[in-house]
């Protein structure tokens, strides 16, 4: 599968990569799936990419002014699966904050079908 990432999809895909849990063949493949779409020593540069440790966990931040030209990526059948079942199973998003990013992602790596369309909505209110 080829899609196109820009470095906001590329640096929270990281870390939502980053955030899964799994046995050691798992996590192997997360990291693989990181060191793909990591952001180069100069593409950090570009966007003035920081990252720190608080309290045990990585914080990133980059300048939101600064931009990097969208790249093509290509996955095989098991990465894109493997990201499918990430961007799935998230329990944590917020609907305004990462819509920018996680909206075309979507679009893109898990689609909606009319069968997933069916399971997600909401029941139908009932009027009393």
């Amino acid at each position: 599968m080829k899609i196109q990432l820009d470095h906001i999809q590329r640096l929270n895909l990281h870390a939502l990569l980053g955030a899964q849990r799994g046995d050691v063949a798992t996590i192997r493949a997360l990291w693989a799936l990181q060191d793909k779409l990591a952001l180069s020593a100069e593409e950090e540069t570009a966007v003035e990419f920081k990252s720190e440790f608080a309290g045990g966990q990585e914080r990133v931040a980059w300048n939101p002014q600064r931009s990097l030209p969208v790249r093509a990526f290509e996955f095989t059948d098991a990465e894109a699966a493997r990201i499918r079942a990430a961007l799935e199973t998230w329990p944590a998003y917020g609907a305004a904050a990462d819509r920018r990013w996680l909206e075309p992602l979507l679009r893109m790596i898990a689609p909606a079908t009319p069968e997933r369309a069916e399971a997600q909505a909401p029941p139908p209110q009932q009027r009393s």
